[in-house]
Formats: C-alpha cells, structure tokens, sequence
C-alpha cells in the first residue's frame, strides 16, 4: 500500500472516530436530558403533592380552630338550644373568620340545619347528606360541577353535648388548578377521569382525551410526559390529578443538539478532509519531484528541482536532493569537458593543434558521401618539409618541434573553411577538403609553398628556414571511387615525385590531370601542368 493510500486510510479512520465520538456525545446528552426531564416531572409533582396536603392539613386545623371557639360555642348553642337568631352568630364569624383561606364555609345545627352559609352550597348539603361517616368528621372529596370539593367537617360540642358542626370547603377548580401552576403550554395541572381531561391549568386543554399507555399525552406535535400527583383523600370514583410536562421543546433542544452534532460532524470531517488533502499534497509533491527525478536520472537525465522554501522535513530532504543533482551536474559538466578534451586530445595532434591520423578516417566518409551528392572532387594535398633531419640535427628536437608548429600555423592562417588539416606523422602534413575544381587544391598548395620558402621559423632568436614539397592527388564524386588508401597513396606518390625532382615544389597526381582535363574539354581550356617547380 502506497503512502498517499496510507494517509487516506489514516483521514477515513479519524473521521469515523469523530462521527463516532459526537454520536456517542448526542445519545449520552439525549440519555441526561431525557432522564434529568424525567426526574424534574417526578420531583415537582411530589412537590405539588406536598403543598396540596399541607394545604389539607391548614385547612382541617381551620376547621378545628373554629369549632373549639368558645364564644362561637356559646353563640351556637343560643341559636340551637335558646332559639336565639343566628345574625348574631353569622356576624361574630364574619368578625373573627372572613379571611381564613377557604372557598366556603358552613355551620351546622345537631340536626343539619344550616345557621350559617358562606360562598354558597353548591349541592355541599346533598353530599353530606349521602355521606354517612361525613358529619363523624375529617377530609371528604365530593366532585362538583366545576371541580372537586375538599370538605373539612369538625363537631362542635357544648358542655359534652354536640350542638353543632363547622364545615370548611376548598374548591379544586379551574382557578384552583391556576394558582398551584400558572397556565403555559410547557406544564399542566389537570383532573382526568375515564382518560378525559376535565379541568386543567390551561383550559385549551379541556376535554382532551388521553392515552396512559406510555404515560405519555399527544396534542399534535406536542407531546408530554404524564406524573400523577396523589391527592390527601383517595376515593372511589373521583378524577385523578396529574402534573404534564411537555417535551416538544426538549425534543426541540435535542433536536438543535443533533443538528449541531451533526453540522460539527461535517465541519470536522470537513476540516480533516481538507488537512488530510494539504497533508497528503505536502507530501506528494516533493515525493513525486523526487522519484521524477530519480526516473529521469535512471534515464540519464539531471532534471532541474525547483527548491522549496518551506522548512519542513520532506522539502528539506526535497532540497538537498536538488543539492545533489547539482553536484551531479557540475560533476556532468566537468566530465564532459573533460570528454571533449580527451575526444579533442585523440582526434588531434598535441604539439601543433592539427587533426591526427585517427580523425582522418573517421572524417573522411562523409567528405566522400559529400563529393558523391554534390558531384564535386575529393582533393587530398600531402605536404612534407624538406630536410627536415638537418634541422633537427642542427637545433634539436626543440627546434624542430618550433618548426613544425610554425607551418602548422600558416597552414591554419592560409587555408579555406573547408580544408581539413592533418599531421600525418614526423614532418608529413595533409589538407583534404570538397572541392568544385582540382585547380583551387593546387593552387593553395602552391600558395603554402611559397609562404614556407617566404617566411622563416625563428628558435632562440634565429631563423630557420624551410621549404616544403606537396603531392596533389583527386577523387571524383561520378566515379564512386571513395577509398582513403587509394587517395593517399595516389597523393603520396605524387608527393615522392616532388621529392625526386629536387624537392620545394608541387606536383599533381593524374587523377587531378583526368580531373581537369573531363572538367575543361567543353571549355577546351589549356591542361593544368603537372609539375609547378620552385623559381631560383
């Protein structure tokens, strides 16, 4: 497995650790929230449950402050026993009791005769009546029309003797349900019966059917979780209270909780996503400049590195591997130069700068090929210098080697762009070169020989002077004579008759004669001599 799919692997594992942790962080928040919800319904109903029997017991201890009122005592018994008008009894209660907490209030003779009435019956009296054990005293719950009556009976008695009864009522309705939880659509107080909702805090709710499967109610979208909450009197028949919290808005809350968990999850990925791609490209670009390279170098190429000028470790191993291509380089260079020294030292002669014998014959096929395409004449002029022995009898190797680099140079200042110069070995010199006519070749043989017999060489301040013998010989491009032996020999034989015939002087080889004389018999020009001797 390559790097880059290491690295992908690597980003792929750490996203899915990420969508993995928030995930576990959303069902562990749902887990709280729903729990903590859960726990917040439970305790704020036994709340509620708590208040609502305290408020039982303030209002049996109302009930039984008044009964054991004396002066209430003495005024019931006036009425009940003396016949005495109850105003005055109606009055000492409203004096001494009108502010007690309660939502009725009766006062009762022995046999159920109401001496007193205070916010109305609302068939209070049937009920008592109905309830046998209701006048023996305590808590009775009675349904009304508008909610339930909390109704709190005491005897009261006079010299051992019951004359009376005191009754206290709390109304559990509609403005009841009110006070204990102010009306909202997050939490209700509500009495059901038969999965009915008969009264509740908030009245939209009102005769709304309820499901207890899951303790649960749907009004919908809006769902709540279901606590009941006990009441002091448990009675047969009677609506059951309960406490409602709505969870739409938790639902709500875990819902913006997952979205964000989500939209972090994305944004995490995301921003992996983009480290991993930087990563992954800060990483490839210079491995991929490193192996291009290094497949150009498997190539024999020294490519150019751009270098970075980021510190890292991977650009700097980047640089110091353009470093090393460039010493490679200039390494590449040196050994080229020293390629072309050592090609230019064997194809050419160290003490005068000429061409060698070597290079002769690796030049010498494409002056053929040349001469065969252009129909042109291949001349080869060989020159050597006469008594050249004497001399350096005379001065020395030394000066014989100041010789021969003094004609190599008025071979190079005098001869054409197309000449091709050679030392041959010893004193033997060669020009070969493309020629239209043998006439030009002979001419500057003539013309070197005379700059030779012109110009002296000079050693430690002497004159030496020289003269030189030529032989001329010609290969033309029609016949398709292209062999260098034949051309040299024909030129060395005529070169041996300049020698014979008294040195310092040019002779031509009859191939250049049959040369000039095919070129000049439309002309009928007069033939070029062979033989051109030195003047005295």
């Amino acid at each position: 497995m390559s790097y880059t799919s290491r690295m992908f692997v690597y980003v792929g594992m750490l996203m899915l650790l990420l969508s993995g942790m928030m995930l576990l962080s959303f069902r562990a928040a749902t887990d709280i929230v729903v729990t903590g919800s859960r726990d917040h319904l439970r305790h704020t109903a036994l709340r509620k449950q708590d208040a609502i029997r305290e408020q039982s017991v303030a209002l049996r201890n109302y009930t039984s402050l008044v009964a054991k009122d004396q002066r209430l005592q003495e005024y019931l018994f006036i009425v009940t026993e003396l016949e005495g008008d109850s105003k005055s009894l109606a009055r000492y209660y409203e004096r001494q009791y009108a502010n007690l907490p309660v939502d009725m209030a009766l006062i009762l003779s022995a046999n159920d005769e109401v001496l007193y009435r205070r916010g109305g019956a609302r068939g209070l009296l049937a009920h008592l009546k109905q309830d046998a054990d209701a006048m023996s005293g305590g808590i009775r719950l009675y349904r009304d029309r508008d909610g339930l009556l909390e109704v709190a009976v005491q005897p009261v008695e006079y010299e051992q003797q019951r004359i009376g009864y005191v009754v206290l009522v709390r109304c559990l309705d509609q403005a009841w349900l009110q006070r204990m939880e102010e009306p909202s659509d997050d939490y209700l107080l509500f009495f059901e019966q038969d999965n009915r909702m008969l009264w509740s805090s908030n009245p939209l709710y009102r005769g709304f059917l309820i499901d207890f499967g899951d303790r649960m109610m749907f009004r919908g979208k809006e769902a709540f979780y279901l606590q009941q909450v006990r009441l002091p009197v448990e009675a047969k028949d009677m609506p059951r209270l309960w406490f409602a919290a709505s969870e739409t808005r938790m639902l709500e809350m875990l819902n913006r909780y997952r979205n964000w968990a989500w939209i972090f999850t994305l944004a995490g990925g995301g921003t992996i996503m983009l480290i991993g791609w930087l990563m992954i490209r800060n990483f490839k670009r210079p491995f991929r400049q490193m192996m291009d390279a290094t497949e150009a170098m498997i190539q024999g190429r020294l490519p150019v590195i751009r270098r970075s000028d980021s510190r890292t470790e991977l650009d700097r191993l980047l640089n110091r591997f353009a470093d090393v291509l460039d010493a490679l380089r200039r390494e590449k260079s040196k050994v080229k130069r020293a390629h072309r020294k050592l090609q230019q030292t064997a194809i050419t002669d160290s003490l005068t700068g000429l061409y060698n014998r070597r290079y002769l014959q690796e030049v010498a096929p494409a002056l053929f090929a040349q001469a065969r395409r252009d129909r042109r004449y291949v001349t080869a002029i060989l020159l050597d210098l006469d008594y050249f022995k004497s001399i350096n009898d005379r001065y020395g190797h030394l000066g014989g080697d100041a010789v021969l680099v003094h004609f190599s140079r008025l071979l190079r200042h005098n001869s054409r762009a197309n000449d091709h110069l050679f030392r041959i070995g010893g004193e033997e010199f060669m020009i070969l070169n493309v020629a239209d006519r043998p006439q030009d070749s002979l001419a500057l043989a003539e013309k070197l020989r005379e700059l030779a017999e012109s110009s002296p060489a000079t050693y430690q301040g002497e004159h030496i002077y020289l003269t030189v013998s030529a032989g001329l010989a010609c290969v033309t491009g029609v016949t398709g004579d292209t062999m260098l032996s034949q051309l040299m020999r024909s030129a060395d034989q005529a070169l041996y008759e300049a020698k014979a015939g008294g040195r310092n002087r040019v002779v031509a080889h009859t191939s250049c004669t049959n040369a000039c004389g095919r070129g000049d018999a439309g002309s009928k020009r007069p033939r070029l001599s062979i033989v051109r001797e030195a003047r005295d």
